[in-house]
């Protein structure tokens, strides 16, 4: 940290604001324990030596270092030191020593982006579960793991303390320095040491008499070491002082700068970059073995500077990724291998010349993208439509060179219908076309003012051929001429829909409605199929000297009209007519249909030619237009009729179909008669026709007046009620009045004056009073009586109360001719002379109003004749059958199940012993389920009587009743969905290798291992008794007579073939006890010669072989218990006496070791093989055994012991 002092700062530092006094827990005995905090000032030796200021930690190397130190205000438990670095460094590792106490808790920070984010390198803590819960504590797993330290924690030492921090921990191997992991740890721009938690003591000695505690609890450190080196990135082997914002270097002896000299072609404070033209391969940071040196780009001598492309290097199959920057000399390209746009290379220059790239010479209106050529030709780019060297010219057929045309020209866009055909199609400047006759337009493509439809004919244009009344004009395109208001069609001939265009004689005005009328109307029905021969609703009859006043108010225009009247001659008779018009006009008097006016078409101003009114004349237009009926115009009279009806209304006039009684808002197109529903006529369908009514959406109905009820044929309009006779009545007039009956013979209802209606067709008395009944009324009602025919009123009946009571139980009563009185006749389930008891099999409490007698409900569960069967009152079911119960018997009875409605209760058949034993009674008897006479079971037990063990369970018949299986899970066959076992015996289905009735120990022939296995005896089951093998063990058990380990041979003293294994003869026995001893003597002699040192003297050479020879022997006689007598015996003296004739042999004791003759003095540890056949074993064979010779030495031959003389030295 030399020279960045002021980089270095700390959030609480004693005496800033003036003298602070603070206390030494080391000097509490001696009588100066506080001192003064001035830091106001620098520190300075002389002058200022109580400045405790955060840059006094700097390492100075001064031999008084010690006098001076960072020291925190007093009892600021969070305290943090910040050193912010002047560009980025890896750090090493960071010392701290204190002069006070180490912090009870702290934690050590670094930022890598100058101090926006920080990152936690290390906790230290004395108690890290509470100072940093959460964290964990001790050595991490990696290099990089963040943990809580709890070695620089504590209150020893109280000064002189250090706080050791490394960024990478020595005990974790580092392959790879470079990696980005570990650059991470190391790279920082910024370190804080964060002091969470003060360490503190008791207050025994100072806490007595000074007010504030806390003066001896605060942070002071002497020094604070932070090491590390510039980071270079690997590129660099020195670094340099950073350049300050003033323009000054700071630049101290010892100082640690960090501005990197960079080698390998790299730029920037760090390496971290290419230099501006070293980008052709991507930066990486240099490692042990390649530096990664940036390597240059090919940018041909025309550029300084270059990028890397990543794309562009991968698809170079990582050999070049640069990308040449600003190329000069008028050059483009990766490489500044291209001259720029507008400009080409002049192909006698080589490719580096400054000078190679030329400007195009192309006119910039006429070529593409303002005038670039190609780049090694020179040649001009035209536009599409362009053509020339110089692009400055339209091609053939085109016309109109201009900038803003991305073509450059416009094509000649003559219409060939309306165009002629010529070398040049159009002017190659202005575009116009040359154009046929008729046509017009700057490309031929209209016709002129008065034609249209361009080339439909020779001439290229049709002359319009518009309606004479309006206009000859016409659209030019398709002829469509302009039309009066709600006209259409090209030559408005027709009317828009919803519109009609009015005939010669639109204007009509009905005789039915002239005002006086003198004169009776005459209305006429019309018939399906036959001509309709007048208008309206029918005639009206004139009488001789009657008159008709019309009113005409509804014309449009003022014009010379036809007077026309309509009519059917009854008498010839010939009268002057007067009209209002000076216009003489002739009329027959007859009855009357409508009076009409027809518009003259000479009135007309400018109507029509005189050839028009020629053809008018010739086809006698006016009488066929004026005629009643169907009529069929001439096409010349429909035309100049439908002109002259568009110019008297101004177009077509609305159809105003009525929306009642029409079936929709369109008319015929020429009268404008619209579409009626039945029976509607006039030609907006807004009147009932004669004889009908009743104007609506399903049109009118006919009257249908009933002829033998009515007078007229005709009703009322709007009612449809006809005219009816007297005694005749109804709309129609079809039946009789009320108090009549019989029609159409209607005569008075004959009902005894007791009602005032009757049935119209029978004469049925209908509402008779006074309690009568009958067609007649005359009879009682029911629950009334009398006798009518005598006169007598109807009497209610007391059954026990009138019916109006609510307390009435007859269906009715009658009078006892003979004793007079009333005999109540009851409803059923009443009885009794007032009907007020219930009946047998009934119930119900008849004092209770509205109360009836109903039937007992006992599903015929019941004896129907029983009076008591059920309770009278409340209809209980009392004496219930078929062992049923209940309130309607309704439950088969307990210990009974079944359907009780079905008459089927059944007794239960449970089995006690399974059966839940409160379910059954001391006598046997038990309760069951009542609908499926399923038993009540015990756990275990199963069975709709519970008779027989669940899956899993067994032992029913025993006393304990059904016990669980217990099957071992694993032990047991896996392909059983139960553990099952039998019932009888609760035994399971155990594996091969397991017994037991839970199959939870090993099976016969199988014993149990240490590891709670079981494995295979292997015993020869020809020579095993059962069990075969002991569980525990696994030791063969042979039956008498066989041995072995596997029991697969025969026993000493029994004899071949095995397995019968019969009992040897009885001399056998006499060498059974010497056999014996000698395979105990032949285990210990074998046992000897293994402990022997193989390099023995060559004399024991012979003996030994000797010996071994005889060991054979004695294997092969202990190997076959049948030997023959005579061969143990010979081989028992060999082993006895062939000993004498051995020499002594040194063998390894628990004493001193040499060799010694046997019997020999100071022979300690000697022990000789032979004499251990006679004499050491006598001695460990218990004293009872029968020994076999006798040696020829006693004893174990030790010096002054037995066995001393001539003759030991011969035996060992």
């Amino acid at each position: 940290m030399v020279g960045r002092g002021g980089r270095l700062s700390a959030t609480s530092t004693c005496g800033l604001d003036g003298p602070q006094n603070y206390c030494i827990i080391g000097h509490l005995e001696d009588e100066k324990k506080c001192f003064s905090c001035d830091s106001r000032q620098p520190y300075n030796r002389y002058t200022n030596p109580r400045s405790h200021r955060i840059e006094n930690v700097i390492t100075t190397f001064d031999p008084e270092r010690r006098m001076k130190w960072w020291q925190s205000e007093n009892g600021v438990h969070e305290v943090s030191i910040q050193l912010d670095l002047e560009t980025v460094f890896q750090f090493s590792h960071l010392v701290l020593t204190f002069k006070s106490f180490r912090p009870s808790a702290m934690l050590v920070e670094r930022s890598k982006d100058n101090g926006r984010t920080w990152t936690v390198f290390r906790y230290f803590a004395e108690d890290c579960g509470s100072s940093f819960p959460g964290v964990p504590v001790g050595a991490g797993s990696s290099v990089g793991d963040v943990v809580c330290d709890t070695r620089y924690s504590g209150a020893e030492p109280s000064t002189g303390g250090e706080v050791v921090l490394k960024a990478l921990d020595p005990t974790f191997q580092i392959n790879d320095l470079y990696s980005p992991e570990i650059q991470e740890l190391i790279t920082m721009t910024n370190l804080r040491v964060n002091f969470t938690r003060l360490l503190t003591l008791g207050d025994t000695l100072l806490g007595r008499r000074r007010r504030n505690p806390q003066d001896k609890y605060y942070y002071a450190l002497y020094e604070m070491v932070v090491r590390g080196t510039c980071f270079c990135n690997g590129h660099a082997s020195q670094c340099v002082p950073v350049d300050s914002p003033r323009g000054d270097v700071v630049a101290e002896p010892g100082m640690v700068h960090g501005r990197c000299v960079c080698q390998h072609n790299t730029a920037g404070s760090n390496c971290e970059r290419c230099r501006d033209l070293y980008n052709d391969s991507p930066w990486r940071p240099a490692g042990h073995s390649d530096p990664h040196p940036c390597k240059k780009c090919n940018c041909n001598g025309h550029s300084e500077r270059c990028h890397f492309d990543m794309a562009r290097y991968i698809s170079t199959g990582e050999v070049s990724g640069g990308v040449c920057d600003e190329c000069g000399n008028n050059r483009v390209g990766v490489h500044c291998e291209r001259c720029r746009p507008f400009y080409y290379r002049d192909p006698r220059r080589v490719q580096n010349d400054p000078d190679a790239c030329v400007p195009c010479d192309c006119d910039p209106v006429g070529s593409l993208v303002g005038g670039p050529c190609d780049p090694g030709t020179g040649h001009c780019v035209c536009k599409r439509h362009v053509e020339g060297d110089r692009c400055d010219r339209c091609r053939h057929g085109f016309y109109g060179l201009s900038r803003e045309n991305p073509d450059g020209c416009t094509a000649c866009r003559c219409n060939p219908l309306g165009s002629v055909e010529t070398p040049y199609p159009c002017d190659p400047v202005t575009g116009q076309c040359f154009c046929k006759p008729f046509a017009t337009g700057p490309m031929c493509d209209r016709c002129v003012s008065g034609y249209w439809g361009l080339g439909n004919t020779v001439h290229s244009c049709l002359q319009c051929d518009c309606d004479i009344e309006y206009s000859d004009m016409c659209n030019p395109l398709d002829g469509q001429c302009p039309c009066r208001p709600n006209i259409v069609g090209p030559r408005c001939k027709d009317p828009a829909l919803g519109y009609f265009l009015a005939p010669l004689d639109f204007y009509l005005y009905e005789a039915e409605l002239a005002a006086p009328l003198q004169g009776s109307i005459i209305p006429r029905q019309r018939i399906p199929g036959q001509p309709v021969t007048w208008t309206g609703p029918g005639f009206v009859r004139v009488q001789h000297g009657a008159g008709l006043r019309f009113t005409v108010n509804n014309l449009p225009v003022a014009l010379d009209y036809y007077l026309v009247l309509r009519y059917e001659p009854e008498v010839g008779v010939a009268a002057p007519v007067r009209p209002l018009s000076p216009t003489d006009v002739s009329a027959c008097i007859s009855p009357f249909c409508p009076m009409g006016l027809i518009p003259r078409m000479e009135s007309l101003p400018s109507f029509c030619s005189e050839t028009k009114l020629e053809e008018f004349e010739r086809y006698r237009c006016l009488e066929v237009a004026s005629q009643l009926g169907p009529r069929i115009l001439p096409e010349v009279c429909k035309d100049l009729i439908v002109s002259m009806s568009a110019l008297i209304h101004n177009g077509a006039v609305a159809c105003r179909c009525n929306l009642i009684g029409s079936y929709s808002q369109s008319c015929s197109k020429f009268g404008g008669q619209c579409n009626c529903k039945p029976n509607v006529i006039s030609r907006c369908c807004d009147t009932c026709a004669p004889n009908t009514f009743g104007f609506g959406p399903n049109g009118c109905k006919p009257c249908n007046c009933d002829p033998r009820g009515s007078f007229l044929e005709m009703c009322d309009q709007a009612s449809g009620q006809c005219a009816c006779r007297p005694e005749v009545s109804g709309q129609r007039c079809d039946r009789c009045r009320p108090g009549y009956f019989g029609f159409p013979l209607c005569r008075p209802c004959q009902c005894n004056g007791l009602a005032d209606l009757c049935d119209p067709v029978s004469g049925a008395c209908v509402d008779c009073r006074d309690h009568a009944a009958g067609p007649h009324c005359d009879r009682c009602v029911d629950g009334y009586y009398s006798n009518l025919a005598l006169g007598e009123p109807c009497q209610p009946c007391l059954c026990p109360d009138t019916k109006a009571s609510g307390r009435f139980f007859a269906r009715s009563c009658s009078k006892d001719p003979n004793s007079l009185h009333v005999l109540c006749h009851c409803e059923p389930g009443h009885s009794g002379p007032r009907c007020d008891v219930c009946s047998s099999g009934f119930y119900g409490n008849l004092a209770l109003p509205e109360a009836r007698c109903q039937e007992c409900q006992c599903n015929n569960n019941t004896d129907p004749q029983d009076r008591d069967s059920c309770d009278p009152v409340t209809g209980t079911c009392l004496r219930c059958l078929h062992h049923t119960y209940g309130s309607a018997c309704e439950s088969c009875e307990p210990g009974y199940y079944g359907n009780a409605l079905a008459h089927n209760c059944r007794e239960c058949r449970c089995d006690p012993r399974g059966t839940e034993i409160n379910m059954c009674s001391p006598g046997g008897s038990c309760l069951c389920q009542q609908s499926s006479g399923q038993c009540p079971c015990q756990p275990g037990v199963a069975g709709i009587s519970c008779d027989e063990c669940q899956q899993g369970f067994w032992g029913f018949a025993s006393e304990a009743g059904c016990q669980p299986c217990d099957c071992h899970p694993s032990q047991t066959p896996r392909d059983r969905s139960v553990l099952l076992c039998v019932q009888v015996t609760g035994q399971c289905p155990c594996h091969l290798e397991f017994g037991g009735r839970h199959c939870d120990e090993c099976g016969e022939n199988f014993f149990q291992t240490p590891d709670l296995q079981c494995i295979s005896c292997d015993c020869n089951v020809d020579g095993t008794a059962r069990p075969s093998c002991d569980h525990h063990t696994g030791e063969c058990l042979c039956r008498p007579g066989v041995a072995g380990s596997l029991c697969s041979e025969c026993a000493p003293g029994h004899g071949p073939p095995f397995p019968d294994c019969a009992i040897c003869h009885d001399c056998w026995n006499l060498w059974a006890e010497n056999v014996t001893m000698l395979q105990g003597q032949v285990e210990r002699i074998s046992a000897v010669v293994k402990q022997q040192d193989p390099q023995l003297h060559p004399s024991y050479s012979p003996w030994l072989n000797k010996l071994d020879a005889m060991l054979d022997n004695i294997r092969s006689l202990i190997r076959d218990p049948t030997a023959e007598t005579e061969m143990t015996e010979k081989l028992y003296e060999q082993i006895k006496y062939g000993c004498l004739s051995l020499p002594s042999l040194q063998i390894e004791g628990p004493a001193e070791d040499q060799e010694v003759p046997c019997g020999g003095q100071g022979s300690r540890g000697a022990v000789q093989r032979c004499e251990g056949h006679a004499g050491r074993i006598q001695a460990e064979e218990e004293g009872g055994k029968r020994q076999i010779g006798q040696p020829a030495c006693g004893g174990l031959g030790r010096s002054g012991e037995e066995g001393e003389g001539p003759e030991c030295h011969q035996s060992l």
